[in-house]
């Protein structure tokens, strides 16, 4: 035998149709780039919004605590000043003072904590915190006063 009449069998391409070979020339890249582009804009957009929504509730509890200590300093007489004594409660639960005053006698504080999210940088909460009238606290136990 020959060298010609010997051939080595070769394995050959599938059959495809030109058409659709042509049509198909990377297409699956964009789109999964696109896919995953998408997937990652949702995932911050999430993180974001929770990390806002943590901080709010952060700066909730500051304004909480910070007016409710405020309060008891100007009813205990214990400190001279109310606000700086709710600016360090504030402050020890990351919170920043915007405002407080003393209202009737009530201690008002507004605090703002800082988000970490570029488009949102602060959230602030305001709290109120004091003594309740005899009749209020009488009219919510529905007993009345002879």
């Amino acid at each position: 035998m020959s060298a010609a009449a010997r051939r080595v069998p070769t394995r050959s391409a599938p059959c495809i149709p030109h058409g659709l070979r042509a049509q198909d020339a990377g297409n699956a890249s964009p789109s999964g780039v696109g896919i995953v582009l998408v997937v990652a804009v949702l995932l911050c957009t999430i993180a974001a919004g929770a990390r806002i929504a943590m901080a709010r509730a952060q700066a909730r509890t500051a304004a909480d605590m910070s007016a409710l200590a405020a309060a008891d300093a100007y009813w205990n007489e214990a400190a001279a000043d109310p606000c700086g004594i709710g600016s360090a409660v504030a402050r020890n639960n990351a919170g920043d003072v915007e405002s407080c005053e003393v209202i009737d006698m009530d201690v008002a504080m507004e605090v703002s904590t800082a988000t970490g999210v570029p488009f949102v940088e602060r959230v602030s909460a305001r709290a109120r915190a004091g003594p309740r009238r005899c009749d209020e606290v009488d009219a919510t136990r529905g007993a009345s006063q002879p």
